[in-house]
């Protein structure tokens, strides 16, 4: 079984790994990941492994439970969300300078 951990202070209990997939025999909202994903522990109850920037590729329910797909976020990615922050920024500067 594992166990997941966010960094909004989540605990995802008693999971079951089937190839990507983590399942939870509860349903689990996609907002539970909101704010969570900065810093990530998965443990199998032997090993404990931390991830950052994580990002939520996939959760479905299925049959009453679950299934959940975590994913490291690429550069690219990484990028993306820095120019978009940056861009933001810009826009919001530009709005003051403008008195809008």
């Amino acid at each position: 079984m594992y166990t997941i951990t966010l960094s909004n202070g989540t605990r995802l209990e008693n999971l079951v790994l089937n190839g990507n997939n983590y399942i939870s025999e509860t349903i689990i909202p996609d907002s539970a990941f909101d704010g969570g994903l900065d810093t990530v522990i998965i443990s199998d109850g032997e090993t404990e492994k931390t991830y950052y920037d994580m990002v939520l590729l996939n959760n479905r329910i299925d049959d009453g439970k679950s299934w959940f797909i975590l994913g490291e976020k690429t550069k690219t990615k990484k990028k993306e969300e820095a120019l978009n922050k940056y861009l933001e920024e810009i826009g919001s500067a530009i709005n003051i300078l403008l008195g809008i």
